[in-house]
């Protein structure tokens, strides 16, 4: 799926938290997006997926303008938000039979699809007959990462995927979206694990007071490999050296 962030602005009250944002994500390619805390990242993730309006620019799906937008293309989005809502007093398999039925997935579809993710992300199957009130956060991860593919969306959303994930889970993790990106579809997502987005990403985005401060390949930003990731973040963030002079107690 094609996405054009057109001019993208969004204010609440006078706070301007993004200021004419216009980016490209084309299919076939991972994006992530970087920044300080409270750069405007969760926001920006908010609009692409229809969770509140900017409050000028237009978005774009595809040709279609976000007001256009028929329930049809909205199908093909899927999305795992950082605090990974679940329903909690449902098994794995419970939930994952309700969400098919959201998506309106034949049964026998489902099941397969629902048996091999947990083939891949799970040592044992009969986890799924357990309430997600009991899952560890990283079990709970991937349930949400799961749930996100089911329908097989164009556009995949991941908001911290790696958040809260053990090396093990983390590398499955990788490995997993490097090969849902399929050639076809795009991905989007947000983390804060820059070790972990430098070995799934092809572009990236950086936000900085609510601007793009930087958009291109990963690259481009590493200068080909000569930069770690996190230092050309910095570099390109510049943020104030804080003196600790003034900490004498240790």
């Amino acid at each position: 799926m094609r996405i054009h962030f057109k001019n993208i602005s969004k204010a609440f009250g006078k706070k301007i938290v993004l200021d004419d944002i216009d980016l490209h994500l084309e299919p076939g390619n991972t994006y992530c997006i970087l920044g300080k805390n409270g750069a405007g990242k969760t926001t920006l993730m908010n609009l692409l997926l229809q969770l509140s309006g900017p409050t000028k620019g237009e978005l774009i799906y595809d040709g279609t303008s976000l007001e256009e937008l028929p329930q049809s293309l909205k199908m093909r989005i899927g999305a795992m938000s950082e605090d990974n809502p679940l329903i909690e007093e449902l098994t794995g398999r419970q939930y994952f039979k309700l969400y098919g039925q959201l998506y309106g997935l034949p049964r026998n579809d489902m099941k397969k699809r629902v048996d091999d993710l947990t083939s891949y992300f799970f040592d044992d199957p009969d986890d799924l007959k357990k309430r997600l009130s009991a899952f560890s956060t990283g079990m709970k991860k991937k349930i949400g990462l799961m749930a996100s593919v089911l329908h097989t969306p164009d556009l995949l959303v991941l908001d911290e995927p790696f958040s809260g994930l053990d090396p093990v889970a983390a590398k499955m993790t990788i490995d997993f979206i490097k090969a849902y990106q399929n050639g076809n579809r795009t991905i989007f997502l947000s983390s804060h694990d820059l070790a972990y987005v430098a070995k799934v990403v092809t572009h990236l985005a950086v936000l900085d007071e609510g601007k793009i401060v930087f958009a291109g390949t990963l690259q481009d930003f590493t200068n080909h490999g000569q930069s770690e990731i996190d230092s050309a973040l910095l570099e390109v963030l510049q943020p104030d050296t804080r003196d600790l002079g003034g900490i004498e107690w240790f």
